[in-house]
């Protein structure tokens, strides 16, 4: 029997090949059967066992045909970019209340409750994500710097909102920008799990560092109001709004992430 192909038959043509042969055999074995041949009930048996297998590759068929989830949908911006979009929306509604020390335009209430809704929104989706662990082992690195910025918007919105003293609260900052320039380090010092570098995430860590020590002195009075705003503007859009887009692009168009 001459074969129509030479080595290892194509994925389809294997696969078809084994569904053919069993029913052309389990076929055969009920002609036998029927006829009353001697050698029925021995192709009868091997028909059903021909059967098993039809149904075993049947099964691998329709799991071959089933649709892939697409990439997009078990792409990591599933998980922060929504975060980050949320970021955007309170960092920017801050940095320009602050380039407007006198507060003409602005309306620090109505940024507080922003920046306390935005803080507040963060953490269903850090929940999922660490439920899911979402990021791979990236997950609880995330999650515990984010989670530190959830807590920050919270607090500092609230502390907007009902007027209360910040200068406890520009401590709080400092130190939460001094943890994040640990992570700058980390992301400056460690391998990418993909290759590569961090650098784009040190760059980020870097700007916070440098925003949340500012944000400290100014809430207790040691630093110009409009140079903050300006800091705070610019991390809004560097550090947030360009990532959350970013994250937004199908898995391999995301750019440095």
């Amino acid at each position: 029997m001459t074969r129509p192909f030479i080595g290892v038959a194509p994925p389809a043509f294997s696969s078809a090949r084994s569904i053919i042969t069993p029913l052309a055999t389990l076929a055969a074995g009920s002609l036998l059967f029927v006829s009353g041949d001697a050698y029925a009930a021995t192709h009868t048996a091997a028909a059903a066992s021909h059967a098993l297998t039809l149904t075993q590759e049947v099964g691998t068929l329709a799991k071959e045909m089933t649709p892939a989830k697409p990439v997009y949908a078990t792409a990591i911006g599933k998980w922060i970019a929504p975060i980050m979009y949320i970021g955007s929306f309170a960092l920017l509604a801050n940095g320009l209340m602050h380039l407007d020390p006198a507060r003409k335009k602005a309306s620090e209430v109505g940024v507080g409750i922003i920046t306390a809704v935005a803080g507040l929104m963060w953490w269903p989706f850090l929940i999922a994500m660490m439920l899911a662990q979402g990021l791979g082992p990236l997950t609880n690195i995330v999650t515990g710097l984010a989670g530190m910025y959830a807590f920050f918007f919270i607090v500092l919105g609230f502390t907007q909102i009902f007027a209360i003293p910040k200068k406890q609260l520009g401590a709080v900052a400092i130190f939460i920008g001094w943890l994040t320039g640990a992570y700058a380090y980390f992301f400056l010092t460690t391998p990418a799990p993909g290759g590569g570098t961090w650098v784009y995430h040190f760059t980020i860590a870097l700007v916070w560092f440098i925003a949340m020590n500012l944000a400290g002195l100014l809430m207790q009075g040691r630093m110009n109001e409009k140079l903050v705003g300006w800091v705070v503007t610019f991390a809004a859009l560097y550090t947030f709004a360009i990532p959350a887009l970013m994250w937004s692009m199908p898995a391999g168009h995301q750019g440095p992430f």
